[in-house]
């Protein structure tokens, strides 16, 4: 469990927006400029018709695009519901569902917390210019607009905490999450050796690793994914279940537990290393997040944004999960069963088989893998 696991769900969301709406007096709109970094969900690709970038306007202190030009720039048609309140973006078997004054939408199934609210201005539904450009672009149109894509063929899995750091511990039941982690981390390996993937764990027994050095193993093994595995938990809280799917905060927006009232936001005006993969950090969880709630049919509790200490330094793409409650009642119960954490590897592998499928079916030239840093075989 990470340790802003133990905040509930997110309160206070629409915040201060309501009748703060200013834009800039005579702010020129002007083209979106191009960002490093991309990707998307299993279906699109980056073969969308040529169109005009979105026109940017500042909206308070953020910049917007109106979601009617977003859809134009991504080759898809937007449907306004509920006399424009609501908006959906369909096309290419992709589809996103907004609605003004909240940051919890829908994309292609799934639910999604965007980096700011949705919010309208002259009759019409804007996002944030990150939540296009970092969000909506990557997982409906992966590849959109860039020149190359990562590889995929190394994969780094994190099994959370080992040795001394148990990770939750559910005394009742007689289990901890360092297990758990580890039990579903080599059946991962098991299942992505068999399709071809070179796999490397980040412990392969009961010991301690710190953050930092899990991190920098992906340089050293030049791995071209990590996937983080976590079990969540919620202080009493036993009712609460299911699955919750991080990246890396980008530039510029804060985490998604950081918007209650009580919280102290933690926006980063400065560009992280992890950073620099923020559009296939997305394309990643995004795959994960799709086959767990298709495959094992859990609760979905969203993909969100976290300044997580391991997904900051890292040298590809990655992102974390938090696999299910070891403080559920029912849920823990399930998750002590092998039965259920083979269907939890098997979610997993294969949400990273469709990433490689997706990725690998973009007409755009493979990034060079980073050089190995000193340890590295």
């Amino acid at each position: 469990m990470r340790t802003a696991a133990r905040f509930g769900l997110l309160a206070g969301w629409s915040l201060a927006l309501s009748g703060a709406l200013v834009i800039a007096a005579e702010a020129p709109a002007r083209s979106t400029p191009t960002r490093p970094g991309g990707a998307g969900p299993v279906g699109a690709s980056g073969e969308s018709p040529a169109a005009a970038a979105p026109a940017i306007r500042k909206i308070g202190r953020v910049e917007h695009v109106a979601v009617a030009d977003a859809a134009r720039a991504l080759g898809l048609k937007l449907v306004a519901q509920d006399s424009g309140r609501r908006v959906a973006l369909t096309g290419g078997g992709v589809r996103a569902d907004l609605e003004t004054d909240t940051r919890d939408i829908t994309i292609n199934g799934t639910r999604v917390f965007l980096g700011d609210p949705v919010v309208a201005v002259g009759g019409q539904l804007h996002v944030s210019r990150v939540d296009f450009e970092r969000c909506l672009t990557p997982m409906l149109r992966p590849g959109h607009g860039l020149a190359a894509r990562p590889a995929t063929r190394v994969v780094l899995i994190d099994p959370g905490h080992g040795g001394t750091d148990p990770g939750k511990i559910n005394t009742k039941l007689g289990i901890n999450e360092k297990t758990f982690t580890l039990d579903v981390a080599r059946r991962v390996r098991a299942l992505l050796e068999k399709a071809g993937h070179r796999v490397v764990l980040t412990r392969e027994d009961d010991s301690f690793v710190a953050l930092p050095q899990r991190a920098a193993m992906a340089s050293v093994v030049r791995a071209d994914m990590f996937v983080s595995i976590h079990f969540n938990a919620l202080a009493n809280d036993t009712k609460t279940s299911g699955v919750e799917v991080y990246t890396f905060a980008p530039r510029t927006q804060r985490s998604t537990n950081a918007w209650g009232l009580l919280e102290k936001d933690d926006t980063e005006d400065y560009a992280s290393p992890g950073n620099r993969f923020d559009h296939w950090n997305v394309v990643l969880a995004h795959a994960l997040h799709r086959r767990f709630i298709g495959d094992l049919r859990t609760p979905d509790r969203g993909k969100k944004l976290m300044h997580l200490a391991v997904l900051r330094p890292l040298s590809c793409p990655g992102m974390l999960i938090e696999c299910g409650f070891l403080t559920s009642e029912t849920e823990a119960r399930k998750i002590a069963t092998p039965a259920y954490r083979h269907q939890i590897a098997g979610a997993i592998a294969a949400g990273i088989r469709d990433y490689a499928a997706t990725l690998d079916g973009l007409r755009l030239p493979v990034l060079p893998t980073p050089a190995r840093t000193a340890g590295g075989k």
